[in-house]
């Protein structure tokens, strides 16, 4: 058996739903803008992790592009 530190317990409810408990949600970071990952590792054991997602104000101005070229340009190209 595998020791580990419990922090909380909670209850599932109708429709198989839970809460986080406080001690998670503080220790995790958990809000509303955390995504919960459920999995299972190589010994069958349930893992679960949190991570932020990802929204488009994050990923904006990842990918450089040396074209020098504006959104009117482009459109003005399309009549020529």
């Amino acid at each position: 058996m595998i020791s580990m530190e419990i922090l909380a317990n909670t209850k599932i409810y109708k429709n198989y739903q839970t809460a986080i408990p406080k001690e998670m949600r503080e220790r995790f970071n958990v809000d509303h803008d955390t995504v919960i990952e459920w999995g299972v590792d190589d010994e069958g054991h349930p893992q679960i992790e949190f991570r932020k997602k990802i929204k488009v104000d994050d990923i904006i101005g990842i990918i450089e592009d040396d074209d020098p070229r504006n959104s009117v340009e482009l459109k003005r190209g399309l009549y020529e």
